[in-house]
């Protein structure tokens, strides 16, 4: 006798789809802003990122992502953000990303 029958499998399997669809219901109803991704792929952090952004005569003012579209302003890996704050700020030669106030990097425009 086999420990998993067929009636089992389809069991869990139906668990497990369950489950990953209402977890991210839940999210996306009981957060403010709502949660868009599921949660095998959200990772919370308290890193706050920062964004500056420096002109061809040398001057460096802070950027707002606020205004990026949404949920690419929310990736701070990579080079996203960046590019969409050099899209946005065509006056802008290079653009600084700090974490919790430590310098992480600087890309052109």
């Amino acid at each position: 006798m086999s420990l998993l029958t067929r009636r089992t499998a389809g069991w869990l399997l139906a668990g497990v789809v369950v489950v990953e669809a209402v977890i991210p219901a839940v999210g996306l109803i009981t957060t403010d802003p709502p949660r868009r991704y599921s949660w095998s792929m959200f990772v919370a952090s308290s890193t706050d990122y920062a964004y500056s952004g420096r002109t061809a005569d040398g001057a460096v003012r802070s950027l707002d992502t606020g205004a990026l579209p949404w949920p690419q302003r929310t990736v701070h890996y990579g080079s996203t953000v960046p590019d969409l704050l050099c899209a946005a700020n065509p006056d802008l030669t290079a653009v600084s990303r700090t974490w919790d106030g430590r310098p992480e990097r600087e890309q052109s425009c």
